[in-house]
């Protein structure tokens, strides 16, 4: 039941972004080839945030020391493995042919890394870690996705360049990750605001995605 309640946010999102794409939906096998490569960044990424974090000279306890593990240690290394994993896979071989094309791969590959972490904790902690967790940070790696599939959008289309898919998510994660791990009340409500500003610029991407003539794409 726990591992059915991880896996089932991360699954629902996917569903609800790959029906976004109306017009030219992309190959299903793709997307699924993607969820899997980001479900398997789960690996590499646990095993040099735990180095990391051994060899710190800041605890997570400290200001120094939240703020470091937020943004360098969860916020880089996850968001940058999976846009390298999006650069590779997508970007290089020439699987954008509109810019919310980049949408529904980043969130695959987003999704697959943010369910299997759900599973990690969700079968370790119990229901209620299930339920928090549906509405934080499942979303939250979601949102991620759309900010680095817009930016490699913008790189791919507007010549920007593709630095900005692997650092606006990591800003944005740091960000998430600093008042999801400070433990107090005033930072969960700063919390509540991230998310929420998070999901209006999410939707404002993909309202620009949606009507490509309202900005110079090619």
């Amino acid at each position: 039941m726990y591992i059915a309640l991880a896996v089932l946010p991360g699954l629902l999102l996917l569903a609800l972004i790959y029906a976004y794409d109306k017009l030219h939906p992309e190959p299903k096998r793709e997307v699924a080839k993607l969820f899997v490569l980001g479900a398997l960044v789960v690996l590499p990424a646990g095993v040099i945030e735990r180095t990391l974090l051994d060899h710190a000279s800041a605890q997570p306890t400290t200001w120094r020391g939240l703020l470091a593990t937020a943004f360098f240690v969860a916020g880089m290394v996850e968001e940058f493995l999976k846009a390298a994993v999006f650069e590779r896979t997508v970007l290089d071989r020439g699987r954008i042919h509109a810019p919310v094309d980049a949408i529904v791969y980043a969130c695959a590959i987003g999704l697959g890394f943010a369910t299997v972490e759900n599973v990690l904790y969700v079968t370790s902690s119990g229901f209620w870690t299930a339920v928090v967790r549906a509405l934080t940070a499942v979303p939250a790696h979601f949102m991620f996705a759309i900010v680095m599939g817009y930016q490699f959008a913008r790189a791919r289309f507007l010549g920007t360049s593709r630095a900005w898919g692997y650092i606006a998510p990591a800003i944005a994660h740091g960000v998430y990750d600093t008042f999801a791990l400070a433990g107090s009340l005033i930072a969960d409500f700063v919390l509540a605001g991230v998310l929420f500003a998070l999901c209006e610029y999410s939707l404002q991407i993909l309202r620009r995605t949606r009507q490509p003539w309202r900005i110079r794409w090619t």
